[in-house]
């Protein structure tokens, strides 16, 4: 029994410090904190320190105040990155090219020309943060990361060249 409450008091007391570090406007948790928020609960499974945690928000909160100014200033809306993930997962669940599922995705975005460029390069910007999130780690932490995860922390491989 004592067990179980020292346990409960821990993750009340865990609770509270998440919630402490989410700013808020009204009841609704900023866009950018919700992204390093989702992020950060990928990483359950490796059992990070406290620290590398820490760091890990750093890095990826960096990005993440970078992404949600750069869509907001393009006019990118929420609804529209739901419809591109939506049509993105849908892709992917039929077995298409990551090549295709990204074409897929911009199409279903719908937007200017200028929004899908947006949303491009923050992406990119994502994608570079994740790489960097991925050096902070060790081998033993990500080999207890989900396999998709563990791809989107390793530098891309440079294109093949088709001869």
């Amino acid at each position: 029994l004592g067990i179980l409450v020292t346990a409960l008091v821990g993750s009340f007391r865990i609770g509270s410090v998440i919630a402490q570090d989410s700013p808020k406007s009204g009841n609704r948790v900023e866009p950018d904190v919700a992204m390093v928020n989702q992020f950060i609960k990928q990483f359950e499974p490796a059992e990070l320190s406290q620290e590398t945690t820490e760091k890990i928000k750093g890095v990826f909160g960096e990005a993440a105040k970078k992404v949600v100014a750069k869509r907001k200033q393009s006019g990118v809306t929420p609804e529209m990155l739901k419809k591109r993930n939506e049509a993105v997962k849908q892709a992917r669940d039929e077995g298409k090219k990551p090549k295709e599922v990204r074409e897929i995705g911009l199409n279903a975005l719908g937007g200017s020309e200028e929004q899908r460029k947006v949303v491009v390069e923050t992406e990119e910007l994502l994608a570079k943060a994740r790489v960097e999130v991925g050096k902070l780690l060790t081998l033993e932490q990500k080999g207890k990361l989900p396999k998709q995860l563990q791809s989107n922390l390793k530098e891309p491989l440079p294109p093949k060249n088709p001869k």
